[in-house]
């Protein structure tokens, strides 16, 4: 049996990792134990909770680890464009199997703490900060105003895809992503001018 720690720990780490995911998007998260997942992983249950304080806190490192670097900020022309090639990724991303995790993760944490603040810890704060980078490095290039306040602009841009995510209140289209993202440049653009020469790059 390899364990985590020993000669063979990166392929163990991956394969609780890799186990964690599979079970849980398979079965759900409540209904999948520590137990299950260090047998699926073929580790003993104690190597798991030496690297992990709770089943929540490895499935949103499972989760980040393996499937998070797919709405990664892309490389582009100015930030303002990483921007927006993110969001056709976020909505790309929700529409997939993946949106259904995320889904069900965020109604069990309504009712799981340690979920709760695993996921927040572990999947949206780090995102969110990504978030907080790119918007800033928009205004300092001048395709964002200066004065903007970026948690409220995260929340109107983001908020809206989670929205639909979690209510099934319309599709998460590409016309939808447009048009948030058009609506978020007339309140956020720096001038008529930028918002221009953004759409232009289009």
């Amino acid at each position: 049996m390899s364990e985590i720690g020993r000669p063979r720990s990166q392929a163990a780490h991956d394969a609780v990792l890799k186990a964690a995911l599979r079970l849980v998007t398979k079965r759900g998260f409540r209904s999948v134990s520590v137990n299950e997942i260090a047998a699926e992983a073929g580790v003993g249950k104690m190597t798991l909770y030496r690297h992990w304080p709770n089943k929540a806190a490895l499935v949103m490192d499972a989760l980040l680890v393996l499937i998070g670097s797919e709405t990664d900020f892309p490389e582009a022309g100015s930030a303002i464009e990483s921007l927006r090639q993110q969001l056709d990724l976020q909505a790309a991303f929700f529409r997939s199997s993946r949106g259904n995790l995320i889904r069900s993760l965020v109604a069990e944490a309504q009712s799981d703490p340690e979920l709760a603040i695993a996921f927040r810890e572990r999947w949206v704060n780090p995102r969110r900060e990504g978030v907080h980078q790119i918007m800033r490095a928009a205004v300092a290039e001048g395709s964002l105003r200066s004065d903007i306040d970026i948690d409220t602009a995260i929340d109107l841009l983001y908020g809206s895809l989670y929205y639909r995510l979690l209510l099934g209140a319309g599709a998460l289209d590409e016309r939808f992503v447009d048009t948030i993202y058009d609506q978020f440049l007339e309140g956020h653009g720096a001038s008529a001018q930028a918002l221009d020469k953004v759409r232009a790059r289009r």
